[in-house]
């Protein structure tokens, strides 16, 4: 299966280097060269097709705009003029109207992945339209399946989906750089502090995905009375971590 990108930026990038790292041949992937250096440089440090016009994407399954902004909508339009197949757009773009505007074996949908996909980790967040044919729905999430976890959400609730999925890692790495800042404050090397605070993490969350527990369950496994564990739940509680989560998300969505 042939793949397209139009856009080489973060997100971008990080589908392309999951797609590689679930053995999808590079010259299976096509990437829109747009006159970035950026385009050429990840076509050439990867290998992939670097192509110059749109219809060049003519053998491609699915083609995917990881641009935002402004430009969308004018690149769904031009791409699908010229290509007739799968066009996914992390972006953003009117799902309905842009499957109504478009040719007939043309379809759109809309993707949110986050940044693990890189290493097949990810979790994805697709929305297809109303009338969306299963074939098209099966080809998307075949894809994206290679590189995690996939929930087609109604396009009402992509938004939410993408910000606990995509922000949220980046409020994980500043936990994570606090309980270092914490672990060196008590004596401990910076450098020893990293690895065992993300293995912690690591090992938390596959106990709850192997047990499927509640958070709480799980939670109350190490809160002994009167523990150690109990009095830093209520120093949390105390410093409001929960709702400076809930406040964060908020902020991201909205």
């Amino acid at each position: 299966m042939k793949i397209g990108f139009i856009g080489t930026g973060k997100v971008g990038t990080s589908m392309i280097k999951g797609l590689l790292h679930a053995k999808v041949a590079n010259q299976n992937i096509y990437v829109f060269d747009g006159g970035f250096k950026s385009s050429k440089d990840v076509a050439k440090k990867y290998n992939l097709k670097l192509i110059n016009d749109y219809s060049d994407f003519s053998g491609c399954a699915v083609v995917i705009v990881a641009v935002g902004g402004p430009a969308v909508p004018g690149i769904l339009k031009e791409l699908g003029n010229k290509y007739q197949g799968i066009m996914l757009s992390t972006g953003g773009g009117d799902l309905e109207k842009v499957n109504q505007e478009s040719p007939a074996k043309t379809r759109f949908a809309k993707i949110v992945p986050n940044t693990p996909v890189q290493l097949d980790e990810g979790v994805t967040a697709i929305s297809f339209a109303k009338d969306e044919k299963q074939e098209t729905i099966d080809t998307v999430k075949s894809i994206f399946e290679k590189m995690g976890d996939v929930y087609v959400v109604p396009d009402r609730l992509l938004g939410i989906y993408g910000t606990v999925t995509g922000c949220a890692p980046a409020y994980v790495d500043m936990m994570i750089e606090a309980l270092s800042d914490a672990a060196v404050l008590n004596g401990v090397k910076r450098d020893e502090s990293y690895p065992m605070i993300e293995k912690m993490i690591l090992g938390t969350v596959q106990l709850a995905l192997a047990n499927k527990k509640l958070p709480e369950e799980l939670k109350d496994e190490v809160t002994t009375p009167g523990g150690t564990t109990i009095k830093g739940v209520t120093k949390l509680e105390e410093t409001g971590f929960r709702n400076a989560l809930i406040q964060a998300i908020n902020a991201s969505a909205n």
